[in-house]
């Protein structure tokens, strides 16, 4: 486990790290340049490796910094860094970075220099790493076991034991029932103030889920929906089929598996991202379709009666409605008597130019101009009516979590599934790309959306 810092804390460890690192990037070419070493030749010249601030001594910053994050040096207590070799490892990652900086670059480090940086720079952050934990400690982390079986008493007993450094046991609930509240579209899925019970009284913890029973599946999903408001941070003991489906497990409670629960697509980073290529690659499409957008409408108006774009009431996100715009792809008052009806494949109401148009999605063109307003985003879960959203949470409970994204005019569903793929197939998707979101995983949507959409396989 990793109990979350505070953000000043953290500031000022990078802050630290940063310029211990320089200091013995500096320390080490001085040497060089100064102290004849035993096994070479000749002391190194001046001009060989320089240590002007920008860009060198910015990258030896850099490279420091990212390779104490990525071996997770941020957020546990010094001990518990120490124990695993967190720091060392820190600086065989910095040295490498280091090498791939000044080769971009097309320089190269001298080999005396990187491997005497190495233990310098092990031996600096150690020795900053222990002042920074007397000057700005991390604290204890008090944690909520939830669950009855073998391995929540593991996890309950590592942490009464002491084991598990920085956390301490909070509390543990076996029985889950008294967590559960009745399904309804739009409330909690967890009784009222039951689980505010076992959280500490002003403060942050950790609640871990250990249950593998099927009925305690809906208090993971309200556990879920709760974690989004950053309450606690919720981590899954994951059982055989969570292992094998999913990436591998870096994270422990004592000698037991721990996977922490991150809405990665909801992330500031994520949003950031997603912001950014809506409005780059959002603004070019525009441009690029209007062309299109002309013509399609007309074809629409000349083949039936009618507006040629269609406005509907969707849900957004956090259940927000909004007016969306369609060309239209059925005939005029197509849901007379049925009312809010699914399409579905060789759709009787739909016109042969509409028929055509929800082949190749080119229909939902006129959407791009909500993803410049930042009503919707180029990448999301599709929004769907007010109406199916109400049935669909009522059957699904988990379907509203995907309401904490913008919706989008292609999404990972849309790719990978068909047309009229069933909700609760859509939301598996729409989960998985809330909870892994990558960059590149953006990139793939986009590439297969265009195949899509060139091939006409949108139904």
């Amino acid at each position: 486990m990793k109990p979350r810092g505070r953000t000043g804390r953290r500031l000022l460890l990078m802050a630290g790290d940063a310029l211990v690192a320089c200091f013995a990037f500096a320390a080490v070419v001085w040497v060089r340049r100064r102290v004849p070493l035993p096994l070479t030749a000749s002391l190194l010249p001046e001009e060989k490796l320089s240590l002007a601030l920008f860009p060198w001594l910015v990258g030896v910053a850099t490279s420091t910094l990212v390779s104490m994050s990525l071996a997770g040096t941020y957020d546990e207590p010094a001990a518990s860094v120490r124990e695993r070799g967190g720091l060392l490892v820190s600086a065989l990652l910095s040295a490498a970075g280091l090498v791939l900086i000044y080769f971009l670059a097309g320089h190269a480090v001298p080999r005396t220099v990187l491997l005497a940086f190495v233990p310098a720079l092990w031996l600096v952050l150690e020795l900053w790493r222990l002042l920074a934990a007397l000057l700005v400690p991390i604290g204890i982390r008090p944690v909520v076991i939830l669950g009855g079986g073998e391995d929540a008493r593991r996890a309950a007993h590592a942490l009464e034991s002491g084991d598990i450094t920085g956390h301490r046991l909070h509390a543990w609930q076996e029985d889950l029932d008294v967590l559960r509240a009745p399904v309804a579209a739009g409330e909690s899925l967890l009784a009222p103030g039951a689980l505010a019970a076992l959280l500490p009284e002003g403060g942050t913890a950790d609640v871990v889920f250990a249950s593998s029973h099927a009925e305690d599946r809906l208090v993971l999903i309200g556990l879920l929906e709760r974690s989004l408001g950053h309450d606690f941070d919720l981590w899954i003991v994951p059982g055989l089929a969570d292992i094998v489906a999913t990436r591998v497990v870096t994270r422990s409670l004592g000698d037991l598996p721990l996977t922490p629960v991150s809405t990665r697509a909801a992330s500031p980073v994520a949003f950031v991202f997603r912001r950014a290529v809506d409005l780059t690659l959002g603004t070019a499409l525009v441009l690029l379709s209007l062309p299109f957008l002309a013509l399609f409408s007309a074809a629409v108006a000349l083949e039936s009666p009618g507006a040629p774009w269609l406005r509907q009431r969707r849900v957004g996100r956090h259940g927000v409605e909004y007016e969306l715009w369609k060309i239209r792809t059925m005939r005029p008052a197509a849901e007379e008597g049925t009312g809010p009806t699914l399409a579905a494949p060789d759709d009787e109401r739909t016109t042969r130019v509409g028929r055509l148009l929800r082949k190749t999605r080119l229909d939902e063109l006129p959407q791009l101009l909500l993803v410049l307003g930042g009503t919707m985003s180029l990448i999301g879960p599709r929004p769907e009516r007010p109406e199916f959203v109400a049935t669909f949470a009522r059957e699904v409970p988990a379907y509203r979590l995907r309401l904490v994204l913008k919706p989008g005019i292609t999404g990972l569903a849309q790719v990978m599934g068909a047309y009229a793929t069933q909700p609760d197939v859509k939301l598996r998707y729409d989960l998985g790309y809330l909870f892994h979101w990558s960059p590149f995983l953006d990139l793939f949507i986009l590439l297969r959306t265009v195949a899509t959409v060139l091939k006409g396989t949108g139904v």
